[in-house]
C-alpha cells in the first residue's frame, strides 16, 4: 500500500461513517476478516489503489501515486483493538482507526486526519473492458473532443482521436492498461508527460445495453484537483456494412484552425478561424447527406443539391479492421481517394465516421466537385479547374478532426 506517498496532503473521506459513543459501539475483539474479503478500491486525488484481501489476511495491492505505479504487491492485513495495520513485502507500511460498513466500505485513518476510504467492488471488469469504444459524452468543456479506444485481451490499448485539453490529433497510439475490480490503470501515451502524470487511474462504471445503441462504459478520474467523469459506446471492432443505409445525425468538431476568411464551402459561407461545427451540422442537414452500403466492397453516398435533385456516387471501398479507404479516383480521375476510420455500434443502427484533416479535406473536396459538376459550374474535363476546387478548402483549412455520427433511417430496413 502506497499511502506514505500522500504524507503531503489532506484527503477529504468519501464516505461518512456513524458515529457512536466510545463505550457502546467499540468492538476492539470483533473479527473483521469475513467483512474484508473481497476486492476494494480507493480513487482520490493523486492516489488510486486496489485491494484484494482473504480470509487469512493476505493482501495484494495495485495502485498509482503521484504517477507511480506498483502491481501485485503482496501484504497483510490486520485489525485489533479499532486499528487496522497493513504491511507489504516492499516495507510501504500503514497504521490507522478502521470503520467498515459490510459489503459497502471500510475506512483507515490516522489521527492527522488522513482518512483513505475503499469502496467494495462487487464484480471484475477486467473483461468487459476489452473491446472497442467510443466516445459518447466528453467531460463538461470538452463536448467536441472525440476518442476511440480499443482494450485487448493482453493488456495493450489503442487510442485515436482527440483528448481533452490537449493540441492534435492521435492516430494508433499504443499503451498498456491493468484492470482490477472497478479500477483502471493506464500507462500515459502523450509524450512529454510530467513524471507525476505517467499512469493514469479511472473507476470504471458498467451499463450493459446502457443506451439503446448498446453497453456503456463511464470514466471517472481526477484531472488536477477536478474530478471529471465521461462515458464511451462499445462498438464493433470490425465492420459489417452491406445492405446498411445511414442518415446524418450529429458532428464532433476538434483542433479546428484555419484561414480567418469566409469561403463558399458547397453553397455555405464558411470562416474555418472561428469554425465550432455548428454551420457544418447545419449544412449536412440541409443537404440530407446519406450514405449507405449495396454491398461490402462499395460506398454510396449522396446528398440533395437542389429541392428536386440529388447528387449521389457510388465508389469502390476496401476495410481493413475499422479504417476504410473509398477508391474515388477509379471513379473519375479527378476525385481523390479517402481514408477514414468508422465505428458501428451493436445493432449496427449507428455508425460513426472520424477524419482527421487530410481526409476532411478531399472528402468535401470530392463532394463540391460532384455538386458543381452536376449543377454545371464545373467542367470535371478542365483539371486545373477541378484542382482549384481542392486547393481552396486546402489553403482554408489548417487543421480540423471531424466524427460524422450517422443513424439508421427508424422506417428503413436493410436494403
Amino acid at each position: 500500500m502506497k499511502i506514505f506517498k500522500l504524507l503531503a496532503i489532506a484527503v477529504v473521506a468519501m464516505l461518512s461513517f456513524s458515529s457512536c459513543d466510545q463505550h457502546e459501539c467499540e468492538d476492539f475483539d470483533y473479527d473483521h476478516s469475513a467483512d474484508l474479503v473481497g476486492t476494494w478500491t480507493c480513487l482520490q486525488e493523486n492516489f488510486a489503489e486496489a485491494l484484494v484481501i482473504k480470509a487469512d489476511g493476505s493482501v495484494t495491492s495495485t495502485g498509482v501515486a503521484f504517477g507511480e505505479y506498483w502491481e501485485n504487491v503482496e501484504g497483510k492485513i490486520e485489525i485489533k483493538n479499532g486499528k487496522a495495520t497493513m504491511t507489504f513485502e516492499d516495507h510501504d507500511n500503514y497504521e490507522g482507526h478502521f470503520d467498515i460498513i459490510p459489503g459497502v466500505a471500510f475506512s483507515i485513518y490516522n489521527d492527522k486526519e488522513r482518512r483513505f476510504t475503499y469502496n467494495y467492488c462487487a464484480n471484475d471488469l477486467s473483461d468487459e473492458i476489452v473491446g472497442m469504444w467510443v466516445c459518447n459524452d466528453a467531460p463538461a468543456g470538452a463536448d467536441n473532443d472525440m476518442a476511440i479506444i480499443s482494450y485487448a485481451n493482453d493488456g495493450s490499448t489503442t487510442f485515436t482521436g482527440i483528448l481533452p485539453n490537449k493540441d492534435g490529433y492521435m492516430l494508433n497510439v499504443n499503451t498498456t492498461y491493468n484492470v482490477v475490480g472497478d479500477l483502471m490503470f493506464k500507462k500515459n501515451a502523450v509524450q512529454g508527460t510530467s513524471d507525476s502524470h505517467k499512469y493514469i487511474s479511472t473507476r470504471l462504471t458498467y451499463a450493459p445495453n446502457g443506451t439503446g445503441a448498446g453497453d456503456i462504459m463511464v470514466y471517472k478520474h481526477y484531472n488536477g484537483t477536478v474530478e471529471t467523469s465521461s462515458s464511451y459506446l462499445r462498438v464493433k471492432s470490425n465492420l459489417e456494412l452491406a445492405g446498411n443505409k445511414y442518415d446524418y445525425s450529429s458532428t464532433y468538431v476538434s483542433n479546428v484552425d484555419g484561414l480567418d476568411q469566409e469561403i463558399d464551402f458547397m453553397g455555405f459561407k464558411f470562416n474555418f478561424a472561428e469554425m465550432d461545427g455548428v454551420r457544418l451540422d447545419k449544412m449536412l442537414k440541409t443537404l440530407l447527406f446519406s450514405v449507405e452500403f449495396p454491398d461490402s466492397e462499395h460506398i454510396k453516398y449522396s446528398c440533395m443539391i437542389k429541392s428536386d435533385s440529388v447528387a449521389s456516387v457510388i465508389a469502390p471501398i476496401v476495410v481493413e479492421g475499422n479504417k476504410m479507404t473509398i477508391l474515388l479516383s477509379s471513379v473519375y480521375s479527378g476525385y481523390r481517394d479517402i481514408d477514414l476510420y468508422a465505428f458501428q455500434d451493436a445493432d449496427n443502427c449507428q455508425l460513426h465516421i472520424y477524419m482527421p484533416t487530410y481526409s476532411f479535406e478531399n472528402f468535401f473536396g470530392n463532394m463540391q466537385v460532384l455538386m458543381m459538376t452536376q449543377m454545371g459550374q464545373l467542367d470535371a474535363n478542365d483539371e486545373n479547374a477541378v484542382k482549384a476546387v481542392y486547393d481552396n478548402i486546402a489553403n482554408a483549412v489548417r487543421s480540423v478532426n471531424v466524427s460524422f455520427v450517422m443513424e439508421k433511417p427508424s422506417n428503413t430496413k436493410a436494403l
